[in-house]
Formats: structure tokens, sequence, C-alpha cells
């Protein structure tokens, strides 16, 4: 292992055992898996999209949501890419939800639906750092030129090679700031 950061912890562990279940997401009455090697992908891939939105080192990615697949997957790319996550609580104010963005100077925020984008959406212009925002899976698309579906999100990967990310996870140092937690 390079170093021991929890984004190079995660690609050690998909190589070592890429078909054993990372997580599990309930769907209909039974409980789906989803591989180290699937997960870690998706990690990358958000994490080359990050950089394709020009995500730098020492910046944070707000999180407005409850957990779920995609809040974990852009926390550990978050890390990857040289920043941080920050969680915000979906019983937020507008307000307060401004508060965190703007404290955090966050270009990006990930939101679990419209119900979330319209706090964002109601403070957005005191917000002069937000320049993304991506939807969860699940979320109708949202006509605004600030935002974007999830799978259009990891689309804008694609256009940033792997060695990119890999790079960034590569020079992390293990005392690096891993998260913003705001209570």
């Amino acid at each position: 292992m390079a170093t021991d950061t929890i984004p190079n912890r995660l690609l050690e562990r998909a190589k070592k055992t890429p078909n054993d279940p990372a997580y599990y997401v309930r769907q209909g009455g039974s409980w789906k898996p989803t591989n180290w090697g699937s997960y870690s992908d998706e990690v990358t891939q958000a994490g080359r999209a990050l950089l394709a939105l020009g995500f730098e080192p020492g910046q944070t990615v707000c999180i407005l949501g409850f957990n779920r697949p995609e809040w974990a997957v852009v926390d550990i790319a978050a890390m990857g890419a040289g920043g941080a996550p920050a969680g915000i609580y979906t019983t937020c104010s507008p307000v307060e939800v401004r508060y965190i963005v703007s404290h955090a100077e966050a270009p990006i925020i990930l939101v679990e639906n419209e119900e979330q984008w319209r706090k964002v959406q109601a403070e957005r212009s005191n917000m002069p750092n937000l320049k993304h925002v991506v939807t969860m899976k699940g979320c109708p698309a949202i006509a605004d030129d600030m935002v974007m579906t999830w799978e259009e999100f990891l689309a804008k990967g694609d256009g940033v090679e792997t060695r990119a990310y890999l790079d960034r996870v590569e020079t992390l140092k293990p005392d690096a700031l891993a998260t913003l937690i705001y209570t």
C-alpha cells in the first residue's frame, strides 16, 4: 500500500477481494450486494468526475442527504482527490445549508432529492464558491445549468484519465484531513 489512507485501503481491498460484498442496498423485498471491485470502480469514476469539474486538493464536497451508496462513493472520492467531504443534515434549513457550504468553501454539493435542492436553490446567490450540484439516483432531472444527475456527473469523469485520480490518491498523507463534520 502506498500510504495508509482510507482511499488507498479501498483500492487495496478491491484488489484482494474484488468479488466479496462491500455493502448491501435494500431493493424491493431483498438486499442487493455491491462488491468491493464495483465499489472501488465507482469511487474512482466519481473521483475522475470531481477532477473534471475542477476539484482541487484541499477543497470540500458537501453532501446533503441520507446515507446511501452515492454518499459513500462521493465521500471517499473527495478524500481520494485530495479534499474532504462534509455531510449536511437533511433537517437543516436553507440558511444552515448556506452556512455550511459557505464555511466549507465547497464548489460542489451532492443532494438527495428536489427537497434538498430547493434549500440550495433558495440560498445559491449567497454561496459564491458553489459551482455544481449533483443529484443522487432517483431524483428527477432538474432544469438548471448548475445541476446534473448522478449519471451525468459520472460521465464527466470519462474525460479524465484514471491515472490522474490515482496520482492524487497515491500522494495523500495519512494525517490529511479526512472529513468535515458540522454539528
